[in-house]
């Protein structure tokens, strides 16, 4: 039994989910639900909201490269559970939710859940006003000062 609490791929399986809630008509990349996932909670590191989801922490953005992989077993289990529903394209694999996904999500009424959709709501803005390219910079950015200040 692990007795790891926080982004666990159950955990992380959840807030994906919620992501593909908010915009039910969508399809992401893993990439793109990853990064929603990751600045919807470290919006305040963004300038999107007061204060972090998951609170304040000064190695937030190291915590990204660890969440890609943890979604890419999270993006799964939810395929296989028919949570979502994978599309192949010339982009590559698309995430979109299914109705039982949605029928989930809808259930999840806490002042988090809430919070994290808003918050999901405010990320995708940020995203679309900026290049993948732009963003991912930005994150390796930060996680480099934070290296630095280690040293």
């Amino acid at each position: 039994m692990s007795d790891i609490v926080f982004n666990t791929t159950f955990e992380i399986s959840i807030r994906l989910l919620l992501v593909l809630s908010v915009c039910k008509n969508s399809r992401f990349t893993l990439d793109n639900l990853v990064t929603v996932d990751f600045i919807a909670n470290y919006s305040k590191e963004f300038g999107l909201s007061d204060n972090n989801l998951h609170g304040n922490n000064e190695f937030s953005f190291s915590e990204f490269s660890i969440r890609r992989a943890l979604g890419q077993k999270a993006i799964k289990e939810l395929v296989l559970e028919d949570m979502v529903k994978v599309s192949c394209t010339k982009k590559g694999f698309l995430y979109s939710i299914t109705d039982k996904g949605q029928s989930l999500c809808n259930k999840l009424t806490s002042d988090y859940a809430i919070e994290y959709k808003s918050n999901v709501d405010n990320a995708i803005k940020y995203i679309n006003s900026k290049t993948e390219k732009e963003i991912l910079n930005l994150i390796s950015q930060e996680a480099s000062k934070l290296l630095r200040k280690e040293e």
